[in-house]
């Protein structure tokens, strides 16, 4: 199970220096900040992702939003994340320009955050200044394979954030 934890936490960093890489270029035409969060909402996860996020939030005293929506993240407590050191890797990519294959799979789709890249036009998303998700995904989704066929956990089986909450607060209780 370690491994796992360890390939997907590899995974992350090397997330969190594409994203970090993708701020400084560009910065100037993104508005995001600490206190900012507009994208903060309820996300599913993947297996391996619940498990090793669970795993490393376990330990620490978390405040969670027990009055959220539905569809809020349980872990924005006051305009700031809780688990932002473990946050989900779609929370990594907040804000940046992403890129996405089509169902087809045929063309590249193009999303961000309309707070940010506001005064750009189209030709400005050239594909290095570009999060291309479906590279990490199909990266995580062999790792959450991985993990599945390690733990007999159904690999489609999502859980949200929610779930995460609850859990971790049952983990929290029986400590106690």
């Amino acid at each position: 199970m370690d491994k796992m934890f360890t390939d997907f936490e590899k995974l992350r960093k090397k997330i969190d220096l594409k994203c970090k890489s993708l701020h400084a270029i560009n910065e100037k035409y993104m508005v995001c900040k600490k206190g900012c969060d507009e994208c903060c909402m309820n996300f599913n996860l993947l297996p391996i992702e619940f498990n090793a996020t669970l795993d490393a939030i376990k330990l620490l005293d978390i405040k969670i939003n027990s009055n959220s929506a539905p569809n809020a993240c349980p872990f924005l407590v006051d305009h700031e994340c809780q688990i932002y050191e473990h946050r989900p890797i779609i929370c990594r990519s907040h804000g940046l320009p992403i890129l996405t294959m089509d169902e087809e799979g045929e063309n590249w789709e193009l999303s961000f955050c309309p707070l940010n890249f506001t005064n750009t036009d189209e030709d400005y998303f050239e594909a290095e200044k570009c999060y291309e998700q479906d590279v990490f995904n199909s990266e995580l989704y062999m790792i959450n394979q991985d993990h599945s066929s390690l733990t007999g956990i159904d690999p489609h089986e999502m859980s949200d954030l929610h779930q995460l909450a609850e859990r971790y607060s049952s983990e929290r209780l029986k400590r106690k």
